[in-house]
């Protein structure tokens, strides 16, 4: 399939993409270079301290792994 690309560097995914991916409006997509070829994929959340992609909760818009997390609450105020 081919498809261009608007005067606004925009590129439509497909809906028929879309769909198998269970893509929404507004969801995130990681973009990469990868051997002269660009790729997409559905963004994974990942903790906001260790980068794990292992989400157990989220604070803010920020997600936060489970080890993150008894870390943090762990923590007592001075």
């Amino acid at each position: 399939m081919i498809k261009r690309i608007d005067n606004l560097g925009r590129v439509v995914v497909p809906k028929g993409y879309r769909v198998m991916l269970g893509l929404k409006p507004g969801d995130a997509l990681d973009i990469q270079i990868d051997g002269g070829k660009l790729t997409m994929k559905p963004h994974k959340g990942t903790c906001a301290f260790c980068g794990k992609t292992e989400i157990c909760s989220a604070y803010m818009g920020k997600g936060l792994c489970a080890e993150c997390l008894k870390a943090i609450k762990s923590l007592q105020e001075p």
